[in-house]
Formats: structure tokens, sequence, C-alpha cells
């Protein structure tokens, strides 16, 4: 009889056991699966740009309207960059360490496809770089044949470089080895924008 209610504790025993393993594997998939699905979107985008866009453009001052007087002529590149002398003059202005104005015209063509540099050289190696475009590339003979400048660029202080060969070429007056073009800029970086007082008063 002993021998009966001991195996009946046992057996009673066992099921509890298993009654509580099952239990509690049901109650840790449970606590799994019940997992927001909104907080995982957000830990997902969490760390993402900022939404909204990039900020519009600011309108820098126009200095191509502060009526400068350039200092060589206007260079313009086509098919080559021309006039020679005009290259020549911006170099001697550059190596010279004085101040000035240099102006350039980017027409690749067809039609009207037009980018306008102004550098305004600062004597002191660096010179501030503002541009200009125009496009109107239509072959149907609607272009206007003066078509309105876009908004001028931000304004930029660009180092003016110019090579030791140009230098020598420069200094021994060698025939068209002697040139600088505002393409020739490097290292720009944006700045506050000066007025054209500002720059009467540095020229």
């Amino acid at each position: 009889m002993r021998a009966e209610q001991r195996v009946r504790g046992a057996v009673l025993l066992v099921v509890a056991q298993v009654s509580l393993v099952t239990a509690c594997s049901a109650t840790i998939e449970d606590s799994g699966s019940n997992t927001d699905p909104g907080t995982e979107a957000e830990e997902s985008t969490s760390s993402g740009t900022p939404g909204g866009g990039a900020p519009a453009p600011e309108t820098a001052v126009d200095l191509f309207a502060c009526d400068l007087e350039p200092s060589c002529d206007l260079m313009v590149r086509h098919l080559g960059v021309e006039p020679l002398a005009a290259t020549e003059c911006a170099a001697r202005l550059v190596l010279g360490g004085g101040t000035g104005v240099i102006t350039s015209l980017d027409a690749p063509g067809p039609f009207i496809d037009e980018t306008e540099t102004l550098v305004i050289v600062l004597g002191d190696g660096t010179g501030l770089v503002q541009t200009r475009e125009r496009h109107c590339l239509r072959d149907d003979g609607l272009c206007d044949t003066d078509p309105p400048w876009e908004a001028s660029s931000r304004h930029q202080l660009c180092d003016l470089e110019v090579s030791s060969s140009v230098q020598e070429a420069c200094e021994g007056n060698v025939a068209n080895q002697c040139f600088w073009t505002p393409w020739d800029v490097t290292n720009c970086r944006d700045v506050e924008d000066s007025t054209c007082d500002d720059i009467a008063g540095r020229l």
C-alpha cells in the first residue's frame, strides 16, 4: 500500500514539473512575438539623415553688378582661350602681388551655354571668386539672343597659384608661355559675402 502511494506521488510530481516547464516556454515565446513593430521601425530609422530636404540656396551679393573695372581684357574659352594677351596680363597681375580684377567667359557651345567668372585678386595669393551662368540649348531658333543670367554663385575665397615654369616664362618674356586663367584657381571655400563697397576698399 505504501509502495503504491509512493509511486502515485512520484507520478504526480513529474506531471506537475512537465506542466510548469510547458507554461514557461509558452510565456517566453509570447513575449518574443509581441515586439512592437513601431519600435522596430523607429530603431531602424533612428540613425538615418534627418528629413526635410536641403535648404534653399541663399542669394549672394552680385559682384558682377559692382561695375568693377577689369585689369585685363575678358578672356574667352571656346576651342581654346583667347586672347592670349589677356592670359599674360592675368599671370603678371597674380605674380606681381598687386590687386585687380580678372574676368573670363567659358562658352563651349553650341548655342548659348556660358559661365562667366569674376576673380578679384587680393594681392596675398588669394582671390575672391564668383560665377554666373546662362543657357539656352535649343536648335529650333527660339533661343533668346540675350537670355538673362541666373543668380550668381556664393562668394568663394580661392588660392591663385602659378607654376614655377609659368613664372620663369613670365620673367624671361617667353612668348605664349606666360599665362594664367581663372580656371587655375584651387582650394576654393565659401566665405561671407562682401559688398561692392568692401571690394572697392580693397582694390
